[in-house]
């Protein structure tokens, strides 16, 4: 079978109605070359239908996944703001509580006194 070559398997009584369909139909090559072009159309068509499903699928997937990505970004933001609120408390509170240790120590050790 060559490049442009489509074998078809039918069965004797099907292929027997195709040849008297062929030796009754009469030969009109641009009837034949019209049909074609209809075909090819209509395929045409069939597939940029399929490609824009396909893509307009791939859109609704893409738009989805960039929702959830600006929705991680601003969790992912609120959450640097809440550590940073925290660690600078943290920070406060080792200040006063390093201030309180100095204040209360007996001065040579740096142990807190026992009251």
């Amino acid at each position: 079978m060559s490049g442009g070559e489509i074998e078809l398997e039918v069965s004797p009584e099907e292929f027997a109605r195709i040849k008297e369909r062929l030796r009754r139909r009469p030969l009109d090559p641009d009837a034949d070359l019209e049909r074609l072009e209809i075909t090819l159309r209509e395929l045409r068509f069939r597939y940029l239908t399929e490609r824009v499903d396909e893509v307009e699928k791939k859109l609704r997937e893409m738009e989805a996944h960039y929702r959830s990505l600006v929705e991680f970004e601003k969790t992912a933001k609120e959450d640097r703001a809440f550590l940073k609120k925290v660690r600078a408390e943290l920070s406060e509170e080792n200040r006063k509580l390093e201030a309180m240790l100095d204040g209360k120590g007996d001065g040579s050790s740096g142990k807190v006194q026992e009251t």
